[in-house]
């Protein structure tokens, strides 16, 4: 009983550093849009530098974490969302391309942003997909997959992709106030004041929405009704406390009230689709694999996730304080 739970709880675990980590940082790829200076927009990739390229480790052990412990899951998840999670990596595939070559290109670097940009776009818009094909309900029959590939792009599910990137675009908004100068300190502040009240506006859209087009997530709701209202509470709190801190001291306030803010819409998540592991189908016992092949898993566990939250806190602490106007790679 013990093995699936410490699973499980693992893949929750990845998934919420990732969104977390990675959220941010696409959040300001994101923001490259629509900033039309070249040295802010420098600078804006600076502040990302020394962190973006290790935050995808945790989308990776999130899907060996699936295949290994959960393969029913696996099976039927996969050949659903396969064209968000394709299309995906192929957008963050093109930011790490888009993201050496502008770089080393004095010319035409403002292309290679809009690609950057365009990828950062697109991978949160697939992962808002994804996730609201996920709350509506993959349709299976046995344990197979039953649908449609194009299911993931019924309205619920693009409506998700839009709150998905408005949070990320605050995350990012978070990120620079924190991190850059006082110079992009009105740019963030600005972003900020629109990019939050539109993520609030969406969150709340899907959860309404939510209750009409998956009957599980209303069971949910009446089965925890104080635990559930309690995140959504935080989650208000959260964005009330990032709106008053916007251009105030100090300036990691915004930054720490944006991570709680989507961590505890992370944790209603995960409440709702609890104990399934395809949600609102399978649960996770009826999904695992063997108790050697979990073992196995969470034994690799145990040895890699101290070695990636190690490296990154190192990361973050070398890279402590104000990005230098001057970029890490050492252009202007």
């Amino acid at each position: 009983m013990d093995m699936p739970l410490l699973c499980a709880g693992f893949a929750a675990l990845s998934v919420t550093f990732y969104v977390l980590l990675d959220g941010f940082d696409l959040g300001v790829g994101a923001l490259l849009l629509l900033q039309p200076h070249e040295k802010s927009r420098d600078h804006m990739v600076d502040s990302i530098t020394p962190t973006w390229d290790g935050n995808e480790t945790w989308l990776i052990m999130t899907g060996v974490t699936l295949l290994a412990a959960f393969p029913i899951a696996y099976g039927i998840l996969m050949p659903a969302l396969y064209i968000p999670i394709v299309v995906m990596l192929l957008a963050l595939g093109l930011r790490g391309v888009s993201f050496e070559f502008r770089s080393q290109m004095k010319f035409y670097r403002r292309r290679w942003d809009v690609i950057f940009a365009v990828g950062s776009i697109v991978a949160a818009c697939m992962q808002g997909l994804i996730l609201g094909a996920l709350l509506q309900g993959i349709s299976v029959q046995g344990i197979t997959f039953s649908g449609n590939v194009l299911d993931c792009f019924r309205p619920f599910s693009v409506l998700c992709a839009l709150c998905v990137l408005a949070g990320y675009v605050v995350l990012g908004g978070c990120w620079l106030q924190f991190k850059a100068t006082a110079q992009l300190h009105g740019f963030s502040g600005r972003t900020l004041r629109l990019a939050l009240p539109l993520f609030m506006l969406f969150f709340f859209a899907v959860g309404r929405m939510s209750l009409f087009v998956q009957p599980g997530i209303l069971a949910a709701w009446q089965n925890h009704p104080v635990l559930l209202g309690t995140l959504s509470c935080i989650v208000l709190l959260a964005a009330f406390i990032l709106f008053g801190s916007i251009g105030k001291r100090p300036d990691v306030r915004p930054l720490i009230a944006g991570l709680v803010m989507i961590a505890a819409g992370i944790g209603g998540l995960a409440i709702l689709v609890f104990p399934t592991i395809v949600p609102f189908r399978i649960s996770i016992w009826d999904a695992s694999s063997s108790r050697l092949s979990q073992i196995f898993l969470l034994t690799g566990a145990i040895v890699v996730t101290p070695v990636v939250l190690g490296y990154s806190f190192f990361a973050y602490w070398v890279f402590r304080g104000k990005t230098p106007e001057k970029g890490w790679g050492g252009y202007e």
